[in-house]
């Protein structure tokens, strides 16, 4: 039986260079947007504070007149909504994604007929169960961030506009933050609409409350779209029981059980309530639904390392 032919030389040379080059600009890129991080938030920050100050100012004495109670309705919907915004931001912010502990270890057994190595055995949803970078096990869920360089529980992704990964500890007020900034975009919108209006038609001097109402309103517009969108996507995560990197690898499954003639099922999906609960509740009793839109200071159900 004759030997394979070697490739040509030139396309080792030019894989070899690929593989470098892609390397090299990756590891750019993640360093770009550890440095940018704090811009972004810092940019996020004075866009929602611009928006809220416009609408104190500018909108709510228009609608309402001062001191009466259809004014102090308005004020208390509107500090509600500013409040959950500006503290499940700052939360996501601060609130370390969840780390490996230092002294976990896989409590999976191993296959005894496996003749492949720990390092490349995998969890039942198809991921590694060994950390190359970090050179240690990895649970359940847990995937490495290159950004942050370390290994993080139930990673979702890294978000530049909050300078941290999602993950199992902060996952709920990233989740609550879009929920509240989409929530407080259609107010801003629906308040502010009547003088929105009356500024675009009305000709005369453009003041400076005309510019704040009417830039106002189309950020909220805007906003309202792109995290609409991203908060719909988030749902669906949620009550599937997925995180958007289990997305892309439950595809690539699913269309494998596919071919093969069989039902995929997703380890981690318990029902939609259940899912739910086990990302928005906390204990003593996760199915409190009143308490899944509160702030809080509890940690999320578990340890991070089993689901």
């Amino acid at each position: 039986m004759s030997r394979p032919k070697p490739p040509p030389r030139w396309k080792v040379l030019w894989y070899t260079f690929l593989d470098v080059f892609l390397t090299w600009f990756l590891g750019c890129f993640d360093n770009f947007l550890r440095a940018v991080g704090p811009v972004f938030v810092f940019f996020a920050v004075v866009l929602i504070s611009g928006v809220v100050y416009s609408w104190f100012t500018f909108v709510l004495p228009v609608i309402a007149p001062p001191g009466s109670l259809l004014w102090t309705v308005y004020i208390v919907v509107a500090v509600w909504l500013t409040f959950n915004v500006y503290w499940n931001y700052i939360s996501t912010i601060v609130t370390p994604a969840g780390a490996v502990p230092s002294d976990y270890e896989d409590p999976l057994p191993r296959d005894p007929e496996s003749q492949l190595d720990m390092r490349e055995e995998k969890h039942p949803d198809g991921f590694k169960r060994w950390c190359k970078k970090c050179r240690k096990p990895k649970p359940p869920r847990t995937h490495h961030c290159t950004v942050c360089r370390r290994c993080v529980l139930k990673m979702d992704h890294h978000c530049p506009w909050v300078c941290n990964c999602v993950g199992w500890r902060n996952y709920r007020t990233f989740f609550l933050f879009m929920a509240y900034l989409w929530v407080g975009c259609l107010y801003v919108m629906a308040t502010a609409a009547p003088t929105f209006l009356k500024h675009i038609l009305t000709r005369g001097p453009i003041t400076k409350g005309h510019t704040y109402v009417v830039m106002s309103f189309i950020l909220a517009f805007s906003v309202s779209i792109a995290v609409g969108m991203l908060l719909g996507w988030h749902v669906y995560l949620v009550v599937t029981a997925q995180t958007t990197i289990e997305w892309y690898g439950n595809r690539v499954r699913a269309d494998e059980a596919k071919k093969q003639m069989r039902k995929f099922v997703n380890e981690w999906d318990v029902g939609w309530l259940e899912n739910t609960a086990v990302v928005l509740g906390s204990a003593p009793d996760p199915f409190q639904v009143v308490w899944w839109f509160m702030p809080t200071l509890k940690p999320p159900l578990g340890d991070g390392t089993s689901f």
